[in-house]
């Protein structure tokens, strides 16, 4: 068998494994949030163990029975986890005058916060609207923080953990309402 026709039907076959992973995953009995990771670990990062141990860091999580209570759980966590990155920034504002820290602890926070908080309130009614504010507003404020830390010549690792982590989240959430959306 020639190797191009060969490599052809493997990449044909992960395809349709792709396509069919949300499916396969459900129909093995598997916890919501482990079907949202195991489409985590085939769409965005292959880190499937990293998004459950994340996930199952908050009680609620495993024992949701619906996507509308996950999504909301999930967008809690990340509210949380949120309001601790930037109290953390706050605090390494008072060591450090970097306009790029000011920025991404006031403005992009509150904005981050915000934007999480406004899909939050939409889950249940209209989990289109609560994705577009994690889609229009919350990618902006998570743009702007990291297009600051960036364009500083001082690295901020720590500061990109908390922009990863926070990509981490909105991924989780997205893929979660797309299971409320899609119905």
């Amino acid at each position: 068998m020639n190797p191009l026709t060969f490599l052809s039907i493997l990449f044909t076959h992960f395809l349709i494994f792709i396509s069919y992973a949300p499916l396969l995953a459900s129909t093995l009995n598997f916890k919501l949030y482990e079907v949202v990771c195991i489409e985590y670990g085939v769409r965005v990062s292959p880190n499937i163990k990293g998004c459950l141990t994340a996930l199952e860091s908050d009680p609620r999580i495993p024992e949701a029975n619906t996507y509308v209570a996950l999504s909301i759980f999930i967008i809690d966590q990340a509210i949380t986890n949120s309001t601790l990155s930037q109290n953390f920034l706050k605090n390494l504002m008072k060591k450090d005058y970097s306009p790029a820290i000011k920025q991404c602890a006031n403005k992009d926070y509150n904005g981050i916060i915000k934007a999480l908080k406004n899909a939050l309130a939409f889950v249940i009614h209209n989990p289109q609207t609560a994705m577009t504010y994690l889609r229009r507003d919350l990618t902006y404020a998570e743009e702007k923080c990291s297009e600051a830390i960036n364009a500083d010549p001082k690295p901020y690792f720590e500061v990109n953990v908390l922009i990863r982590n926070l990509y981490f989240y909105q991924a989780i959430t997205e893929l979660s309402l797309n299971h409320l959306i899609n119905q």
